[in-house]
């Protein structure tokens, strides 16, 4: 599943730059991920960063980042659509690294945080990845139904 359509030829760039940042450097994988979680960059910088992140340096993209003001638990995908961040989020989710499914609540809240944010971006992109699981209905239902808690 690849989607940003992005070029897997483009990964290698982010390699050598997260190896040198986290081996040569010290620093950590999880605070580079805050970074690139809060990052303005280009999506594809985003996405390669996050991706390179899970797959080399065993970031655990389901870890709870903060506390919302209820006290639940704000995870990596929510985080993703609150800030705008299309590039983590479809890393993400390509990872499948949430929750449950297109109708469990984290996948679910992180749509009603786009659909509320007006994000047409990022739940198109929520919506794409249903659509390639085959459960885009399924989605759109929950969606329909549920409220943001």
């Amino acid at each position: 599943m690849n989607l940003l359509n992005l070029e897997q030829a483009n990964r290698e760039a982010f390699v050598k730059t997260l190896d040198s940042l986290i081996n040569q450097h010290g620093m950590k994988p999880s605070d580079m991920f805050m970074h690139v979680l809060e990052s303005t960059e280009a999506p594809e910088m985003n996405y390669w960063m996050t991706r390179v992140l899970i797959e080399d340096h065993g970031l655990d993209a389901q870890q709870a980042l903060a506390k919302d003001a209820s006290g639940e638990d704000v995870k990596p995908l929510q985080a993703a659509c609150l800030l705008a961040n299309i590039g983590v989020a479809a890393a993400v989710l390509e990872k499948q690294a949430f929750s449950g499914s297109v109708v469990d609540r984290e996948f679910q809240l992180a749509a009603r945080i786009a659909s509320k944010h007006e994000d047409q971006a990022l739940l198109g992109l929520l919506m794409k990845y249903a659509q390639e699981r085959g459960e885009l209905e399924w989605m759109m239902q929950a969606l329909q139904k549920s409220t943001l808690q």
